[in-house]
């Protein structure tokens, strides 16, 4: 037994992570094909935070970072677009 609690298998801490994920956007509700392709980006998102965090400890260029900032951005306002469109499909399936 661990020291502070039960120790999580990889998945069960990635199934954890995209969980977090999916609540901290609101997308908690996608379902088949949607949520699919939403866990595939989860999982390639995961392994950039990596490359990011190894641009900032080598010293990239300032240019870099606010290239990294801005692309995060856009991939935040993806997932507002994805929610909101979701909503929108909902209602027209009534």
């Amino acid at each position: 037994m661990a020291l502070f609690g039960k120790k999580e298998s990889k998945e069960e801490k990635k199934a954890r992570k995209e969980a977090e994920l999916l609540a901290k956007f609101g997308l908690e509700d996608l379902t088949g094909k949607d949520l699919e392709s939403v866990k595939t980006i989860v999982s390639e998102l995961a392994g950039n935070k990596f490359l990011e965090a190894g641009a900032v400890l080598t010293g990239a260029k300032s240019d870099d970072l606010v290239k990294v900032t801005n692309l995060t951005a856009i991939v935040e306002q993806n997932w507002i677009i994805i929610r909101q469109l979701n909503e929108i499909n909902k209602k027209l399936d009534r």
